[in-house]
């Protein structure tokens, strides 16, 4: 009867220390995707193209050849620093297979610019062990919230890199 107790209790110890040791691996992944939301708003409010274009994965650079062009575009729209920022919606979707892990986050948030309300989305890779070149932004959208309805697209449609809505182009 004591040897049960004993395997009993070392059984749960490891699969609470293995519970335990990858929400931690979570909660940095959760950690990190709010640094780049931070990220990403410290850079609009300066004006830094490189800072958010070095935000975006290798991948995407190589998709979306224009991406540079579509920051200038998009800082000229939103002409103005945020005043407010605030996480509206944040999911990710995680594969594991053979000791392989891929997270993503599909985050947006709500901000105000010039007393304007805008949508800010984007999707991001804090890591990928399947293909190393999708870590960083895959994503970004932006767009007022009274026309969050013309632009809308599911999270799988956002293409690599930035979506202009039709006043930035």
């Amino acid at each position: 009867m004591k040897k049960c107790i004993l395997i009993f209790i070392i059984m749960i110890l490891t699969l609470t220390g293995c519970m335990r040791k990858e929400k931690m691996g979570f909660n940095t992944r959760d950690k990190m995707n709010m640094q780049t939301a931070d990220k990403i708003v410290d850079c609009i409010n300066k004006g830094d193209v490189d800072g958010l274009y070095n935000l975006f994965s290798t991948d995407s650079k190589t998709v979306n050849l224009t991406i540079k062009e579509d920051i200038s575009k998009l800082y000229r729209y939103l002409n103005g620093q945020i005043e407010t920022y605030e996480k509206w919606a944040v999911g990710n979707t995680t594969d594991i297979e053979k000791g392989k892990n891929s997270t993503y986050y599909y985050s947006s948030f709500k901000m105000i610019i010039n007393k304007v309300e805008y949508y800010l989305y984007y999707i991001y890779y804090p890591r990928n062990d399947f293909d190393s070149t999708k870590e960083g932004v895959e994503s970004l959208k932006i767009v007022k919230v009274d026309e969050d309805d013309k632009y809308f697209c599911y999270w799988q449609d956002m293409k690599p890199g930035i979506f202009l809505p039709d006043e930035a182009k």
